[in-house]
């Protein structure tokens, strides 16, 4: 394939949709990740856990099938004990409205400090109630687990906002309190479980053949586990959706919770706990993980219980002021003056770009220990810690933006037409128009569109769909993230070497702005695959 005739069909055909949504069956997929507690900070490891199922979330829209993401809330268990416990000793209602998640977590981490020195007043079931047994609880307990909630969503919400991250629906915990009664009876009902001597519902050892030890369902006073309302809602999201596929994308030190989620599921008939693809189904075709768990690597060191815990929003804060230091040096940086963002929350998107590709580029599976992040210490360390921070976060929206930049130039010059009924201070190229032009070349002059720069960045592009596909097989974000690194490597080389808007020669100039565009396309698809917004301008 000649090299025009590449880049014709990298800039009309180079879009996640055109690569992964072929012929394949459509799928209805339910992702479950983020599950943040009420009433606690949101923290390095809730992030790890979000921008991975949102990376999985985008990766299935892009191959055609719709995706319904659920956001599963704790709020019930005796942490709430020892929260409405605390808050009558500890509780200052100025603190509560002015940082009500931070001022709740210092209860917490006092009451547990306190634990076994007083004996708590209320019982250790939960003083959480569900919607149907509400009337029969102590309604002043019941309202302030209902403020409680009501404080931390608002909380959740802002932060999901900062993160460009959306759910199609909450749940809660709560919610499933009594279904998970219901089920335990069918269970019971069909001797899958039984009754205990000690008390306790529980599915018997060994029941499933693998030597396992009993699966306990209800503790003795009849109180749920979190397994228990885990099946509940399983399979409420069943009854209501009628998914093909089921992810919880979920730390793997919940391994065994989910083998066990699943096998219980298969034994109630669920297939869908485990489903395989059809025998007859087309071998070429790109198949995505059918497991349950989608497990990830823990992010060492953020306990909540000893107050380890650090809060996102302090180390996006620390970030967002270090990026903004940068951008003030930088003699490259500018931000478009009719642009409606200000410097503060381009380097805001920044620092979560900065974040969310620490997170992404190490292989999903592989634990995580950041010491620092951007100049914060995020461990207690005696000495000051060198700050180690991968910038390749950074690096990308910086690439994308310079290619933006040309792009609006080339659109200034006429060398390219714009974008039909685009924003005019965006100025965007039209692909059909730079594709047409690119077609009308006759004859190339001898040499053209062959210096070793450039054809190290085509072939690189030409690459993406085998990395993408690659990336969907085992969703795994790091091998989209380490693609768009080496891209960013080859643009940055070819940028020196290629001049476009000063090149002489009409075809050769044509041929490496249709290279840097497909370049800007490509990058674009990948960042907002990782869940990041692209930057057309820093």
């Amino acid at each position: 394939m000649d090299v025009k005739t590449c880049l014709c069909k990298l800039l009309i055909e180079h879009s996640a949709q055109k690569i992964l949504n072929r012929a394949g069956q459509r799928a209805l997929v339910v992702v479950d990740y983020s599950s943040p507690n009420v009433a606690k900070p949101f923290h390095l490891g809730h992030f790890r856990a979000t921008v991975t199922g949102n990376f999985i979330r985008n990766l299935n829209e892009a191959a055609g099938h719709r995706v319904i993401s659920v956001n599963y809330l704790g709020d019930w268990g005796t942490q709430f004990d020892l929260l409405t416990e605390g808050w009558k000793i500890y509780g200052n209602e100025e603190e509560l409205v002015t940082d009500p998640v931070r001022h709740l977590n210092k209860i917490y981490v006092q009451m547990n400090t306190e634990r076994g020195k007083r004996p708590l007043s209320v019982t250790s079931a939960g003083v959480v109630p569900s919607a149907s047994t509400a009337p029969v609880l102590n309604p002043s307990d019941f309202s302030l687990w209902k403020r409680f909630r009501q404080l931390t969503m608002e909380h959740l919400k802002k932060t999901y906002a900062r993160m460009n991250v959306q759910f199609t629906t909450f749940e809660y915990e709560s919610d499933y309190v009594q279904p998970a009664h219901l089920v335990v009876q069918r269970l019971l009902d069909s001797n899958i479980a039984v009754r205990d001597k000690d008390g306790v519902t529980c599915i018997p050892a060994n029941s499933f053949g693998d030597g396992s030890q009993r699966i306990v369902l209800l503790k003795s006073n009849n109180s749920t586990l979190y397994l228990t309302r885990d099946l509940a809602a399983a399979i409420s999201r069943y009854e209501r959706y009628h998914f093909d596929r089921i992810h919880y994308v979920v730390e793997d030190g919940q391994r065994l919770h989910f083998n066990q989620l699943r096998s219980i599921l298969q034994r109630m008939g669920y297939s869908w706990a485990a489903p395989e693809f059809p025998p007859d189904s087309n071998p070429d075709e790109c198949r995505p993980p059918s497991d349950l768990h989608i497990p990830f690597g823990r992010v060492q060191g953020v306990s909540t219980r000893q107050g380890e815990g650090l809060f996102l929003s302090d180390i996006l804060d620390n970030a967002q002021q270090t990026v903004l230091g940068r951008m003030a040096r930088s003699p490259t940086t500018r931000t478009s003056a009719s642009s409606s963002s200000s410097d503060t929350s381009v380097a805001d998107h920044l620092a979560v770009t900065c974040l969310a590709v620490e997170m992404l580029r190490k292989t999903r599976q592989k634990p995580i220990w950041l010491h620092s992040f951007l100049g914060y210490p995020l461990v207690a360390e005696s000495t000051p810690l060198a700050d180690y921070t991968d910038l390749s976060g950074l690096g990308l929206q910086y690439c994308h933006a310079r290619l933006c930049s040309l792009e609006r130039r080339a659109v200034d010059r006429q060398c390219i037409s714009p974008q039909p009924d685009n924003d005019v201070s965006v100025k965007q190229s039209s692909v059909l128009n730079l594709v047409h032009r690119l077609d009308a070349l006759s004859l190339l002059p001898p040499g053209t569109g062959s210096h070793p720069a450039f054809m190290e960045l085509l072939q690189h592009l030409n690459h993406f769909p085998d990395a993408l596909r690659t990336s969907y097989a085992n969703y795994e974000a790091s091998t989209i993230v380490q693609y768009a690194t080496r891209l960013t490597s080859h643009v940055n080389s070819a940028w020196k070497q290629l001049p476009v808007l000063n090149c002489e020669q009409d075809a050769e100039k044509l041929l490496r702005l249709g290279l840097f565009i497909a370049s800007r396309n490509t990058l674009a698809t990948c960042l907002r695959l990782l869940g990041v917004h692209p930057l057309c301008s820093i």
